[in-house]
């Protein structure tokens, strides 16, 4: 089971936005700030492979402080293989991320089958575009070099969110969040056309949900890694106040759908 990659992988679905979107939008964002539940499926398999069904459940926190966002994800997945077993993980991981995007704390823990992978850690860019460093605590003390012009999630999404806006149809980018103690990561976006609320299907859930997005393809490799294929790829609707109804999640041998189940709004803090 990848852990690492899975943890990463479910960072995508984090619904963030903080700044204005560029061109076509006429306002600041409507920050989407809520509690969410995903159910998790199996999407697909591979014919004769290992892993034959999925189910679980991930539920999300994300909220706004007075200097930035708290980010909170809880997620309970069991995975059926061939031979009749179960493979089970659960993942935990709060994240903090300024409100400029330059400054970075995580704590993350997976566990597959009763073994526990932490990473702990904290990053920091002197200025946008600038190269940083993220040092971590756990699973090993060490300082990772940042590239220049890294993006942590909430600006990666945001940053995501401007390209669509503004027409792009691609946008690679460098992204950091420290799942499984790990270093940066490069993440080459596929943006499609824009979806109506009414095209959004069963994926519908009120007012959070009843707005115009995006269907996007990331594809994500290891930053230092010259493989032509990707560790990972994401298709997900991205609504354009940060939410994201449903996601997919590919490995190489199979699938994982989430689909939001529930979600509620939290309330802006008193600053």
């Amino acid at each position: 089971m990848p852990n690492a990659p899975l943890l990463r992988a479910l960072l995508v679905a984090l619904p963030l936005a903080f700044c204005c979107l560029a061109k076509e939008a006429a306002a600041e964002v409507q920050l989407a700030s809520h509690r969410a539940t995903y159910a998790l499926s199996l999407d697909a398999a591979s014919k004769g492979g290992r892993f034959t069904g999925v189910r679980g459940t991930m539920s999300m926190q994300l909220e706004r402080t007075c200097e930035g966002w708290i980010v909170g994800q809880n997620m309970l997945m069991a995975v059926a293989t061939a031979e009749g077993e179960e493979v089970k993980q659960g993942v935990r991981y709060t994240g903090w991320e300024s409100s400029d995007g330059l400054r970075f704390r995580f704590v993350g823990r997976s566990q597959t089958d009763g073994k526990t992978t932490d990473s702990k850690g904290e990053a920091k860019v002197p200025e946008a575009k600038a190269s940083g460093a993220a040092v971590f605590t756990h699973p090993e003390s060490k300082t990772v070099n940042l590239p220049a012009g890294t993006l942590f999630p909430v600006a990666h999404t945001v940053w995501l969110i401007e390209q669509a806006a503004a027409g792009k149809r691609q946008a690679p980018a460098t992204v950091f969040d420290g799942a499984g103690g790990e270093g940066p990561q490069n993440a080459s976006a596929f943006i499609g056309n824009k979806v109506e609320p009414m095209q959004h299907g069963k994926v519908a859930r009120g007012p959070l949900t009843d707005r115009q997005g995006w269907r996007m393809r990331l594809a994500f490799f290891p930053a230092e890694s010259n493989t032509p294929a990707p560790e990972y790829e994401v298709d997900a609707l991205q609504i354009d106040n940060g939410v994201v109804p449903r996601l997919v999640i590919h490995f190489p041998e199979f699938s994982v759908a989430m689909d939001l189940e529930t979600i509620e709004p939290i309330a802006a803090p008193s600053c």
